[in-house]
C-alpha cells in the first residue's frame, strides 16, 4: 500500500509531488490512481482544483472533452513541487 508522505497535506499537493517526483511532470488518471489508491473521483476532484489553481494542465482527448488524456505540472504548479521539495527536506 502506498502511503502519503508526512510533508504533504491533500491530495492536490500529492498530485504534484507524484507529477514532479516519479511522473516527470506528466501523469494520466490511471497512472494516479494507481498509485494513490484514491478513488477515480477522488482524483478527478483533486485535479479540478489543481487546474482552478492553474498548477496544472488537462490534456482532454480529440474526440470527447469530458476524457482526460493526461495531466501535466505547469509553472505554477513546478513551483508548488519545488516547494514540496523544501518542505521535504531533499532540496
Amino acid at each position: 500500500m502506498f502511503i502519503m508522505p508526512d510533508f504533504i497535506h491533500n491530495p492536490e499537493e500529492w498530485t504534484v509531488w507524484l507529477l514532479g517526483s516519479e511522473f516527470h511532470d506528466t501523469a494520466t488518471i490511471d497512472m494516479l490512481v494507481q498509485r494513490t489508491r484514491y478513488s477515480r473521483e477522488d482524483i478527478l476532484n483533486s485535479v479540478g482544483v489543481l487546474e482552478r489553481m492553474k498548477a496544472i494542465r488537462v490534456n482532454r482527448n480529440a474526440r470527447n472533452a469530458v476524457i482526460i488524456d493526461s495531466i501535466a505540472l505547469v509553472p505554477n504548479g513546478k513551483k508548488m513541487y519545488k516547494e514540496l521539495m523544501l518542505r521535504s527536506g531533499q532540496s
